[in-house]
């Protein structure tokens, strides 16, 4: 079998997914620590250089791994195969969770969190949504209904916290006794969010609600 030298995009894939985490130490011990290694290929054929046949190994257990015993069962390609798919996996969930530089602290890439408006000649509303350190999401919103009348508008505020849900959504209900929950829909998309609101009548003042298509200020 004659060796085909991996492409520079391929190698950096394999590299960047696994972190140079050996997959058969994590895979045996949960060993999570730098190595020095090589992308070892997984079917033992050098000229096949296609990624899912790839995985970066410890110098060690590249060595054992592409070796022939007759006294000990070798590692096999499944089980190098499920050791990396855990280990990318993990490895995902890791670098998109908490991070400290110093005494600040983030939680990665941050695309919902800002300042939305949606604005009228006579109604409008404003929502501000930061994330939290936990990973949820504090909404804060005032809207405005009458904003031309000559005794002041009609306002309807929100505050609290929430989670996101499937990376785009976030859901909030509350209770009112003898009344059906108000209940409303935060849908972040392109830089906009849209909110949809069921049984908000009588929730804020009079005609008050948050429902609409907003754009992203800040």
């Amino acid at each position: 079998m004659s060796r085909k030298s991996i492409s520079p995009k391929i190698q950096a894939d394999v590299l960047l997914k696994s972190r140079r985490r050996c997959c058969i130490c994590y895979g045996l011990n949960r060993d999570t620590t730098i190595k020095q290694g090589q992308i070892a290929h997984l079917d033992h054929d050098p000229s096949n250089n296609s990624e899912n046949n790839l995985a970066f190994l410890c110098f060690d257990h590249h060595d054992q791994y592409d070796s022939t015993t007759r006294q000990s069962k070798n590692f096999t390609k499944i089980e190098a195969l499920k050791f990396r798919d855990e280990l990318i996996i993990d490895i995902t969930n890791a670098f998109s969770g908490l991070v400290s530089f110093g005494d600040a602290s983030t939680l990665g890439v941050d695309i919902i969190s800002g300042h939305y408006v949606r604005d009228g000649e006579f109604e409008s509303a404003d929502i501000k949504v930061q994330r939290l350190i936990d990973g949820k999401y504090h909404i804060e919103g005032l809207a405005l209904w009458g904003k031309t009348r000559e005794y002041g508008p009609n306002i309807g505020d929100l505050d609290f916290i929430a989670e996101l849900i499937n990376g785009d959504t976030i859901e909030y209900s509350l209770g009112r006794q003898g009344r059906e929950p108000y209940q409303a829909i935060f849908k972040f998309e392109n830089g906009k969010l849209t909110i949809s609101e069921d049984n908000w009548c009588g929730m804020f003042g009079m005609n008050v609600c948050f429902q609409g298509q907003y754009h992203k200020a800040t």
